[in-house]
């Protein structure tokens, strides 16, 4: 079996619900703007917090490495959805593994771990999480570290049952707002 990070490589959840690797056309605007809306009505997060996503999204977008990174998209199909009459998709999730740029070999950082609400409890971000750290174990990583705030409890209960530890605490300052917020490492 071929290794299941490939650039463009489908999983299928259901008939109308997929993960896909890779860049598509609109998919920075698309995250930032899932993000944004999301933690505006349920961290009261603004202007600042939708800046540092969609420029951390450009930037990573922008030294992306197939075959060193990968995007993992969660994917609604629709019907009819453009002039052409192709079915549209539509992003309703992401998580990105982030290795060009690591300061160490060997070294990752995942990015950008959120689903929408409406896709909450169905196992899709277990699913990603998965994905994520398979293409990491495939490509020889051996260290993985994400950063998120306290309160979501969902994601860091993944990031635990994956074998995750806490490793720090802090408050963070970089979203228009102080934030407590947490890093976690997974040694492979």
């Amino acid at each position: 079996m071929g290794r299941s990070g490939l650039p463009g490589t489908v999983v299928g959840i259901s008939n109308d619900m997929s993960i896909v690797e890779g860049y598509t056309t609109g998919l920075i605007g698309r995250v930032a703007s899932l993000e944004a809306v999301f933690y505006r009505e349920h961290w009261q997060l603004g202007r600042p917090f939708e800046a540092v996503i969609a420029s951390g999204l450009s930037d990573y977008f922008n030294r992306y490495e197939t075959g060193v990174d990968a995007f993992f998209r969660v994917v609604h199909h629709k019907e009819c959805g453009s002039l052409s009459g192709q079915p549209r998709e539509m992003v309703m999730g992401s998580l990105a593994v982030d290795r060009s740029g690591r300061n160490r070999e060997g070294e990752v950082a995942l990015r950008w771990f959120f689903l929408h609400p409406s896709l909450h409890g169905r196992g899709l971000g277990k699913l990603l999480m998965h994905r994520a750290v398979a293409f990491a174990r495939e490509t020889g990583v051996r260290d993985i570290e994400v950063e998120t705030f306290e309160g979501l409890d969902a994601a860091c209960g993944i990031y635990e049952s994956f074998g995750f530890e806490l490793e720090g605490r802090w408050e963070g300052r970089q979203w228009g707002r102080p934030l407590p917020e947490r890093r976690y490492r997974l040694i492979l």
